[in-house]
């Protein structure tokens, strides 16, 4: 149940997102490290928050498998100090 409202507001986010970046279609230069581009600011506003979302499910899926595996070592040293107790 949490998984589905969870989804949910993201859903609702990246849709708030789009209204709000429909309502914008000025065309701005965007200077980045190797180029220029100009774009519309909607196209821009999508791909900024398009790429923090990656980024921060990509930071967040590194701490996971992290603490995943902290979690099992944690575990076969503990089943091991229980073995040496008995």
């Amino acid at each position: 149940m949490k998984g589905i409202i969870i989804f949910v507001v993201i859903i609702l986010l990246f849709l708030t997102a789009l209204v709000i970046g429909s309502q914008n279609s000025q065309v701005i230069s965007v200077n980045y490290l190797l180029a220029q581009a100009d774009m519309r600011l909607s196209t821009f506003m999508v791909i900024t928050i398009g790429l923090g979302f990656v980024i921060g499910f990509l930071v967040m899926l590194m701490r996971f498998l992290t603490l995943k595996m902290q979690l099992k070592l944690l575990q076969r040293r503990l089943k091991k100090l229980s073995k040496e107790s008995n």
